[in-house]
Order: structure tokens, then sequence, then C-alpha cells
């Protein structure tokens, strides 16, 4: 018998939310996007922050969260996020990192901020987005 694989948890993006994510390493962007296209978020993308704030800036609607890699070439993911924030103070965020949080410099990440460690599966991406923008609309 064929074990099937595991199916991603199946939820309604909360009010089509716009996500702008941010990841330097191309797999990894892709992967991301498709998962996250997959549940039906509109997903905007970017390989560095200069690229992000000019995407951010274009875009005339409301972006609900970035995700962005915490250590990238240029703007780290920290930087981009307050600047970010200063165009839409209301912005949710996730930082996404190969380091283990307990390995990340304490004050790094904004205590309001999400963090998920890579690699990470499917299930865990849209998990943490779920929970991101779920507590951003209480």
């Amino acid at each position: 018998m064929n074990a099937k694989p595991a199916a991603l948890p199946v939820a309604k993006p909360l009010q089509l939310a716009t996500i702008l994510l941010v990841e330097d390493d191309k797999s990894v962007r892709y992967v991301a996007r498709t998962m996250l296209l997959q549940r039906g978020y509109t997903v905007l993308c970017a390989g560095d922050g200069d690229s992000a704030l000019k995407i951010a800036r274009r875009h005339h609607d409301h972006i609900d969260l970035l995700i962005a890699d915490l250590v990238m070439p240029g703007m780290k993911g920290p930087q981009l996020a307050k600047r970010l924030r200063a165009l839409q103070p209301d912005l949710q965020v996730l930082f996404m990192s190969g380091l283990m949080q307990e390995d990340i410099v304490p004050g790094t990440i904004p205590s309001e901020a999400g963090f998920l460690e890579k690699p990470f599966t499917p299930q865990a991406l849209v998990a943490k987005v779920q929970e991101i923008l779920a507590g951003s609309r209480q």
C-alpha cells in the first residue's frame, strides 16, 4: 500500500491577504511563493530589501504581511521591516532564517515579529502565516 503525502492544512486565507515575500535565495523564494499562492494569498516577491521597498511603494493596495529573510545581502530583514512600517505602521512581520532562534543576537528580532526557522515545511509556513494574520485581525 502506498502512503499518501501529508496534505497541507486547508484554510481560507484571511480576507485574501497580500504578502510581500523577500528572500535572496531564488529556490526558497520560489517554494515559499508557490505554497502561499496555493493557499490563495496574493504574493509580491523581491530578492532584496531595496527591491522590496520599490515594490511596496508601487503597490497601491494594503500589504498585510512582510515575510523576510533575517540576513540578506545589503539591507537586513529588520532594517527593511522598520522602513516598511514607516510607510505602513500596521504591517505584520515574519522573519525566517537558517539560524536557530536561540543563536540570534537578542534584540535583533522585534518582539512583535514572528520567526520561522529554515528549512521549514509547507505546513509550518502556512500555519505561521495564518497565526500572524489571525492575530492582526483581533
